[in-house]
């Protein structure tokens, strides 16, 4: 009896000892296991939640704005100038055939000259047109595979001789020249002589000539660049264009370098075996 008194004393102590520490430290102390269970329901344990990158509408939107910014932009076909020479069998329909596969690549003809060669049932056509070099390639190929075309030149970057042919109308009067009847007065009539001389002088700077001269207009000719025959136009369309054609480019390359003289080639160099060659020594006296 005594053992088992003095065993619930000192456990009573024990406890009592206990809650007093426990409260300074931690304030209650849950005795059984049945209330820390419901201590721990009651009160869950909060977790700190880890950063996170925000993957909404305006992140991805913001993402593919740098994307298409940092990408570099894809370079465009350059459209180039290009001269091709068509050389085709005589024969109706020839034409039409090369401007259709023009056309179905999607290329503008600038200007289109074809006529007769020297040689009997050969025609020569020469094409100036505008478009991007990967596309001229695939044509040019088509244009050689037509039955008609014999062969395509292309003289896009080659040395060439071109020209252009020009025929202009010119007014070499003014409206208010011109009186009852069509006819001219003296004064208007002296002013039309000083525009014609100005005419053929302009003519002249540029190596045309007058073809035809009448009361009230002049017809000049030209040969020339198309640069050159542009340039001529600016210049007479004070004067007042009344009527104006001019054919397309014909093309021709330039000759090669081809040395005239004989003595300006280069020798062939001439290489002398030693081993083979006489002996002096033993050759007679001369």
């Amino acid at each position: 009896m005594r053992a088992g008194t003095l065993s619930r004393a000192m456990s009573s102590t024990a406890g009592s000892t206990a809650a007093k520490d426990g409260g300074a430290n931690c304030g209650k102390v849950n005795e059984s296991s049945t209330t820390a269970m419901e201590y721990k329901q009651q009160h869950p344990r909060q977790l700190r939640r880890l950063p996170r990158v925000d993957a909404g509408p305006s992140a991805a939107e913001q993402a593919v704005s740098n994307i298409l910014y940092n990408t570099p932009i894809a370079p465009k076909l350059q459209t180039e100038r290009h001269i091709l020479d068509c050389l085709a069998q005589d024969e109706p329909g020839v034409l039409s055939r090369v401007t259709g596969v023009m056309a179905a690549r999607g290329f503008n003809i600038d200007t289109l000259v074809a006529s007769k060669t020297e040689v009997p049932g050969l025609s020569r056509m020469t094409l100036v047109l505008k478009g991007p070099a990967i596309v001229m390639e695939q044509a040019k190929k088509q244009l050689e595979d037509l039955v008609p075309i014999w062969a395509v030149l292309d003289y896009s970057h080659t040395r060439i001789i071109e020209r252009e042919s020009l025929l202009v109308k010119v007014s070499i009067v003014t409206p208010e020249d011109i009186e009852m009847g069509g006819t001219l007065s003296d004064r208007a009539f002296l002013d039309s002589q000083d525009r014609l001389s100005a005419l053929r002088q302009y003519a002249d700077l540029f190596k045309g000539e007058i073809l035809d001269v009448a009361q009230n207009t002049a017809v000049v000719s030209l040969n020339a660049k198309g640069d050159r025959i542009d340039a001529f136009l600016k210049l007479v369309r004070p004067f007042g264009i009344l009527e104006a054609v001019r054919s397309g480019i014909m093309a021709m390359p330039r000759s090669g370098d081809v040395t005239m003289f004989e003595s300006e080639q280069s020798a062939p160099q001439v290489s002398i075996n030693h081993d083979n060659a006489p002996d002096l020594s033993n050759l007679p006296p001369s």
